[in-house]
């Protein structure tokens, strides 16, 4: 795949898992397709994944599926 970014081939399409809102109305959507680049370092989002995002955004209490999640905190340096 050829980065937006920089042009170069070799992107590659991991699928993360991305926290969005805050306190009782906070959220998970797992499996967002991210494109990253070795060659820059670059990460970004398609506009059909950021449409895809944004409708569950709207509708995530009609799509989310309620689970226990273990929460730890980081407490490195900073």
């Amino acid at each position: 795949m050829i980065c937006d970014i920089c042009g170069k081939n070799g992107a590659w399409i991991p699928r993360v898992t991305r926290t969005y809102g805050r306190g009782r109305s906070a959220f998970l959507i797992e499996g967002v397709p991210v494109i990253g680049c070795p060659h820059c370092g670059g990460s970004y989002l398609t506009a059909d994944t950021l449409k895809e995002i944004e409708r569950i955004r709207m509708h995530w209490r009609q799509l989310a599926s309620d689970r226990s999640v273990p929460v730890a905190r980081f407490r490195g340096a900073a």
